[in-house]
């Protein structure tokens, strides 16, 4: 048909017949799943110094995410620049899914700031894979406002049922730290978890220093049948490495570089606060404990029943007893935590030591279970 047309006297007319040809063949190669082929008819335009137009970029830039071929991607977005095409939605939109996909995160934001909010808002979502590209971009950065606006979009379109966008939604929320928001997205009971599900969640308590809560999700991830893996391991690591040290200096006698360990630690929980306590329970230092006891009250650190027995017990070796006092009924009355068995026998123990059997037997009457042999050893071994 060309060849008619130009035969006819009409070479102009030929070859804008030529150049339509080539931008309907672009398309229908990329939209038919051969991005290579539609790639190499753009570069045959580009060597004969023809102009893409907004059909040819938007039919392109996607092959280019396909492909992975960053560099005929930013070529195309400078010809977008260069005719006036990349404040337009469509080009924009597959501009951000290229950038996206090819884990270019900050490219891929800074474009999507620059759109029309009304019109991203209608467009942006083109498919879960953008989604899991852009996100990401969202958590580097911590714009949680932005990944929040792309969450909705989301559900709008219904691609939160996607177990990779959703693992996506999760480290975005967690990374941004909002880790009450990644928690409620990984605990939907309609979501079907997969190994890398639980990774972005152990990797997100960590990295809002939630270590308790990563060794918790570590071991519910054991129980629930998930295989670790080397990421996993990488995850929970710092936590484990962290308790482990400041455990094995006090158990060494070393309670100075215990406190370096912890003093060192970028993020601190009550795991992290209850290992420091028993590395000074281990050697009685009472007033050291009590000391980070209350530093723990002031920094509104999460106390547990660890806490307590922590504290009772290095002030019972002190012979703190009535700190001791106020620390057991501060449990209770405070706290609503009610003292276990083995917090009994510390105040037994404390007690005893100090030589106050009646009020021992006045404590054993109000316990509310049966002591056990460590309240009656305590007791017996205070009345030698």
């Amino acid at each position: 048909m060309i060849s008619g047309v130009a035969q006819c006297g009409e070479a102009v007319k030929a070859v804008e017949l030529f150049k339509k040809m080539q931008i309907v063949s672009i398309a229908a190669f990329s939209q038919s799943g051969f991005p290579q082929e539609a790639l190499s008819l753009f570069r045959d335009m580009q060597n004969e110094y023809s102009q893409p137009n907004n059909v040819t970029l938007v039919s392109v830039i996607p092959a280019c995410a396909e492909l992975r071929a960053v560099r005929l991607g930013k070529s195309a977005h400078c010809h977008a620049i260069k005719a006036s095409m990349d404040s337009d939605v469509s080009t924009g939109t597959a501009l951000v899914s290229m950038y996206a996909k090819c884990n270019l995160f900050n490219s891929a934001l800074n474009l999507f700031n620059k759109m029309p909010l009304i019109e991203v808002v209608t467009v942006i979502m083109l498919d879960p894979g953008t989604m899991v590209g852009v996100l990401p971009a969202c958590a580097s950065l911590g714009d949680v406002r932005l990944g929040t606006c792309l969450h909705c979009q989301i559900i709008r379109y219904g691609f939160e049922s996607d177990c990779h966008v959703k693992n996506a939604i999760i480290d975005m929320y967690a990374k941004c730290g909002s880790s009450s928001s990644a928690e409620f997205m990984f605990n939907k009971t309609e979501f079907s978890k997969d190994e890398v599900s639980w990774n972005t969640m152990i990797a997100g308590y960590m990295h809002n220093g939630l270590a308790k809560e990563a060794l918790s999700a570590f071991h519910s991830m054991k129980f629930e049948s998930f295989q670790t893996n080397v990421v996993t391991i990488a995850s929970v690591l710092p936590a484990v490495s962290h308790l482990t040290l400041i455990d094995m200096y006090a158990k060494c006698g070393q309670l100075d570089l215990s406190e370096r360990v912890f003093e060192e630690m970028e993020n601190t929980d009550s795991v992290s606060w209850n290992a420091l306590l028993t590395a000074y329970s281990m050697h009685g230092e009472g007033d050291r404990a009590l000391s980070v006891f209350s530093l723990m009250e002031k920094r509104d650190v999460e106390v547990d029943s660890i806490s307590f027995l922590s504290v009772l017990s290095a002030g019972r070796h002190a012979g703190l007893v009535e700190e001791g006092r106020k620390i057991f009924h501060c449990m209770r009355d405070k706290y609503h935590i009610e003292p276990e068995v083995e917090r009994y026998a510390c105040l037994v123990d404390l007690l005893g030591r100090a030589g106050l059997f009646s009020e021992i037997m006045d404590l054993l009457k109000t316990m509310p279970m049966e002591p056990d042999a460590g309240v009656w050893g305590a007791l017996l071994d205070a009345s030698r």
